[in-house]
């Protein structure tokens, strides 16, 4: 936590509950052995940043269309067009996307996730995002965006996956998706307000034929 702290002014004054909570469901994603980490649509860099400092052996290069990376990140940072990862095939073992794919056009989304499955392999991709699944559940979404981003001059416009788009963009990519149960990312009012079942948290595996 002091981490996060430190690095974010914004989290100085409260407990980063949400940011502590979506590290600790990466943990459980990420390869257990060493691994080189893609962490696409890295804003800050610093759930990267963290990730790198707190699990030996994990190495994370951040790549994003802004320019908006931390002063003195501690892990390597790119910019890209939004659509070519300018790596090579294989230069990665695992490729995260947090809170990313909700903000990337929909006729891009496919295209993304292939060049991340290209230069890792074929993955796994480990992603947190959001699932809308009611009928008030992408205003709730877009509200949580605008209290969690606009401050920081962050996107906001968004379009948000219901279980049917989820499932139809995996079988796009030709992967299956190991699911986490929902975490405690709020409590009380806020659960209340903006539930739990609105965090979505996955690993993909390559489908078998």
């Amino acid at each position: 936590m002091r981490h996060l702290a430190d690095r974010d002014p914004w989290l100085r004054y409260r407990e980063p509950r949400y940011q502590l909570q979506m590290i600790k469901d990466l943990a459980v994603l990420l390869p257990a052995d060493r691994c080189r980490v893609l962490d696409v649509g890295a804003g800050s860099g610093l759930i990267g940043e963290t990730i790198a400092s707190l699990f030996p052996g994990k190495s994370v290069m951040g790549v994003d269309i802004a320019p908006d990376a931390l002063p003195n990140l501690r892990i390597p940072f790119v910019r890209f067009d939004g659509c070519r990862l300018p790596f090579a095939d294989q230069s990665f073992d695992c490729a995260l996307f947090c809170n990313v794919l909700h903000h990337v056009k929909p006729e891009v989304r496919t295209g993304l996730l292939h060049e991340a499955l290209r230069v890792t392999g074929g993955g796994p991709l480990l992603i947190k995002d959001h699932l809308a699944s009611a009928p008030l559940d992408g205003f709730r979404l877009w509200l949580l965006d605008v209290l969690g981003n606009a401050p920081r001059g962050a996107m906001i416009s968004a379009s948000y996956l219901g279980e049917p788009q989820w499932e139809a963009l995996l079988r796009e990519l030709g992967c299956t998706g190991d699911l986490l149960p929902v975490s405690a990312y709020r409590t009380g009012l806020w659960d209340w307000c903006f539930p739990n079942r609105l965090e979505i948290c996955f690993r993909t595996n390559q489908a078998s034929d």
